[in-house]
């Protein structure tokens, strides 16, 4: 078990990631909107587009448990402050949980970009897991909850610096709701 996980948006898709990081003992920090609701004193609240308050709960946590040497992160967009401070303040393993627009053909640039998070950084080794679609019985569906958990877990446990759980390859498959 690493010595500090952090996770960003622990409350959510990520919970079950949560949960399982959770019962194998260790220091575990959530930052989210209602993190101190659902994770207690583990919990820092905090809303990542706002830069103070996200970089002011990270030294929290920091200071409770020291630098994290494991974070998960899914920030829905990277064009703000806190994929960089976070970045900055790993010093091991951070694992970028993306949405499947990073695979669109269109903007092949997408995954680049999201790595330049880490650029630079030589405490921190990133990881990407991108969020695909299921195909099924004719239709496609995003990915549940649980299979998120299952493909970033496994992530983590293969150590792989880049995963896709589910598909992209069938990019105009993809469902068209959110």
């Amino acid at each position: 078990m690493p010595r500090h996980v952090l996770i960003v948006g622990g409350s959510g898709m990520l919970s079950e990631v949560a949960r399982a990081l959770a019962r194998d003992g260790g220091r575990l920090s959530h930052l989210s909107r209602r993190a101190s609701a659902a994770w207690g004193e583990d919990g820092y609240d905090c809303d990542y587009h706002d830069e103070v308050r996200f970089a002011a709960a990270l030294d929290l946590a920091i200071g409770r448990w020291g630098r994290p040497d494991l974070a998960i992160a899914w920030f829905r967009t990277l064009k703000i402050a806190a994929p960089r401070l976070l970045a900055q303040a790993v010093d091991g393993r951070m694992f970028q949980v993306l949405g499947s627009g990073v695979a669109d053909p269109q903007q092949p640039d997408r995954l680049k970009t999201a790595a330049a998070v880490a650029e630079g950084l030589e405490g921190c080794r990133l990881r990407q897991v991108v969020l695909g679609f299921r195909v099924e019985d004719g239709g496609a569906r995003w990915l549940r909850h649980e299979e998120i958990a299952l493909g970033v877990l496994g992530a983590i446990s293969a150590d792989r610096t880049f995963s896709v759980i589910g598909e992209v390859d069938r990019w105009r498959a993809r469902p068209r709701s959110a």
